[in-house]
């Protein structure tokens, strides 16, 4: 028989290579993050089917911005749903789980837990947010989806005002639900076209900015928001997407996490562009890591951590 395991607090400080918070260690001992190992003959199974996927690329949906109304329609049915009941779980994106399989430390695992990959992603958000936005004034969310990482955030900053962007309507639907419902408070929502955006958007002083999955709908055309944030000079920017530049090719599981980026035209070349930024002494480069957690297809989770320097601090030489 199978033994099941249960990821710890310790578990994760081994693997991120640091202590995590009382705060963060409260909240992974909280969440039900137990599973399995696979089987040889499972693993194998798993692995053939992500190499059929990957052998018909036309049946994979490319991301980008012809995808806007998808995103509308999917964040509506989330929006109709808690409007009616409620009940968070409706505000949970349905993507969460599709498969019974998951990324654990490099290999392929078995959930016990059918919120096994909700409750991972949400370790990762608590160890960021309580390390890096816990003292901001103001946090702003672009992609937010259906609001659910703003729960997160609220946690780990009771009093910051949060703001969620993204480029559909149904979106702000939801959050406002939440408010009205006295889930968030002191939330408010804009819609933002990450290939346009909107350069009058205000930020407060102090302000923190992350994305979670969701700079991955972008490909490469990351330049202009980029460019947004430079000027809007955040105190610092989080993000949790796939980066190809952290994993290694020559590992099996992460050759076919890049094969599914690239079938997927998920984001691509951001962090290579962030490191000729710093060089450049543009900004200021914190944490650049593979989380080890990830879904069937892809290690989708990897984090990056950067400020903009102010035009008072001198460039780095190079």
């Amino acid at each position: 028989m199978t033994k099941t395991k249960h990821i710890t607090p310790a578990d994760f400080e081994a693997v991120w290579g640091g202590p995590l918070s009382d705060y963060v260690k409260g909240k992974i001992e909280k969440y039900d993050l137990r599973y399995e190992e696979c089987t040889r003959e499972e693993r194998d199974k798993w692995l053939r089917f992500i190499c059929e996927v990957l052998l018909h690329p036309r049946e994979l949906i490319k991301a980008g911005s012809h995808r806007e109304q998808e995103w509308e329609k999917g964040w509506s049915e989330n929006a109709k749903a808690f409007a009616a009941s409620r009940n968070i779980s409706d505000i949970y994106p349905h993507y969460f789980g599709k498969y019974p399989v998951g990324r654990w430390r490099g290999d392929l695992v078995k959930p016990v837990s059918a919120d096994y990959e909700r409750l991972m992603f949400a370790v990762i958000q608590d160890w960021l947010f309580d390390m890096y936005l816990k003292d901001t004034n103001a946090i702003y969310e672009f992609g937010c989806g259906t609001g659910h990482n703003l729960l997160r955030a609220r946690a780990a900053n009771p009093r910051a005002a949060l703001m969620g962007f993204d480029w559909a309507e149904s979106s702000g639907d939801t959050i406002r639900s939440m408010r009205e419902a006295g889930i968030l408070d002191n939330v408010f929502f804009s819609r933002f076209d990450f290939f346009n955006p909107d350069a009058t958007v205000a930020f407060s002083p102090n302000t923190g900015v992350y994305t979670a999955a969701a700079l991955e709908q972008i490909g490469n055309k990351f330049e202009p928001f980029l460019q947004f944030l430079l000027k809007k000079k955040p105190k610092v920017c989080v993000h949790i997407e796939p980066i190809a530049e952290l994993l290694d090719e020559t590992k099996l599981l992460d050759y076919l996490s890049l094969e599914y980026f690239k079938a997927r035209n998920y984001l691509f070349g951001f962090l290579t562009r962030l490191r000729e930024l710093e060089k450049e002494g543009y900004i200021t480069i914190h944490r650049a890591q593979c989380t080890h957690i990830g879904s069937l297809f892809i290690e989708g989770y990897s984090v990056v951590v950067w400020s903009p320097r102010s035009l008072e601090e001198p460039r780095k030489s190079d």
